[in-house]
């Protein structure tokens, strides 16, 4: 990783992709931040960031829709001069049963999550290629690994993850000639906001809360400090040997 490399963050201004960007900056980076409607928030993560003293841009793109990531991309690279680190965050979650899931909500899951991460590596390698360095780091999910995951019922979001997955471990191997370097990051159950989005009436989420709880080793939901802290490992010089890894941060729950 250069001293003061050049990271974009998809779905950075809030949860996992927020506290990502935040610590890339502690430790000098250039950030560019991404968000699709929540203007609000992402000024916010703006101020935060600069309040490190790390150069950053905002940019508002819906990175599962091609054009617009292909637009962020190269905005990123027109503004900031290059991307050293892409780290494919983007993507919501859906609990509900697959015979009660819509076409279209079935799509959205595909799109939000799986298209998104190969859109924007797609235009990353375009640039990474030329410049013949960088990474791509995707944030995956326990689920895509694990059934259920922690996460019961979320079919559409666990296969679109499973395939993030796969598309990691095959771009770490096509890419590893032009000096790009492939990983993914799962995390377990995180305590971010998106647990308040879910849909489910706050005395069923305690509960589901509770449940969850009770099946990590560790005793508790994970921080979302924590995933940043290994994200920022894998794009460290020491973890240089490191390509087409599955980095699964959950607190022992895949080991049940």
């Amino acid at each position: 990783m250069r001293a003061h490399p050049i990271v974009l963050v998809t779905g950075s201004t809030r949860g996992i992709g927020k506290e990502i960007a935040l610590r890339f900056a502690e430790a000098g980076a250039v950030i560019g931040l991404n968000y699709v409607s929540d203007q609000a928030s992402a000024l916010q993560t703006l101020m935060e960031v600069q309040q490190i003293e790390s150069p950053s841009r905002l940019y508002r793109a819906d990175v599962a829709r091609a054009e617009e990531a292909k637009r962020l991309l190269q905005s990123a690279v027109r503004d900031l001069g290059r991307i050293d680190i892409l780290i494919n965050n983007a993507g919501p979650m859906l609990i509900k049963p697959l015979a009660e899931t819509s076409p279209d909500e079935w799509d959205g899951m595909i799109q939000s999550n799986l298209s998104s991460a190969y859109y924007c590596s797609k235009y990353a390698l375009e640039f990474m290629r030329d410049q013949a360095e960088g990474q791509i780091l995707n944030i995956g999910c326990l689920h895509g690994e694990v059934g259920p995951g922690g996460l019961p019922n979320s079919p559409a979001y666990g296969i679109a993850k499973s395939a993030v997955l796969m598309l990691t471990r095959m771009l770490a191997r096509s890419e590893a000639k032009y000096n790009i370097r492939v990983n993914a990051i799962s995390p377990g159950p995180i305590e971010t906001p998106i647990f308040g989005r879910i849909g489910m009436p706050q005395e069923q989420m305690d509960q589901f809360a509770e449940q969850i709880t009770g099946m990590i080793p560790a005793g508790r939901f994970g921080q979302a400090t924590e995933i940043a802290e290994a994200v920022v490992f894998l794009a460290s010089p020491e973890s240089s040997y490191v390509l087409g890894a599955e980095f699964v941060v959950d607190g022992g729950m895949s080991q049940l």
